[in-house]
């Protein structure tokens, strides 16, 4: 099979709406993340979008897109 991204790593915690841009709060383990669009994290996955919805991902190794879907009305 071709190659994947390994499963997302990360959970949503949150958001905060703060003059007009959006931050999402995730975590993947013991580490907690606040993140807006164009972040990097871990070197391995970088934010191409933040809305209300989801936040798209980049997995820079692959350069493959991943989607995590942001539950609740926080």
């Amino acid at each position: 099979p071709p190659p994947a991204p390994p499963p997302m790593p990360f959970i949503y915690m949150g958001k905060l709406l703060e003059e007009g841009k959006l931050t999402v709060f995730l975590t993947k383990q013991d580490r907690y993340y606040a993140v807006k669009a164009g972040d990097t994290l871990d070197g391995a996955y970088r934010v191409e979008r933040v809305d209300a919805q989801q936040v798209l991902f980049t997995y820079l190794p692959l350069n493959m897109q991943q989607t995590l879907t942001l539950g609740g009305a926080n």
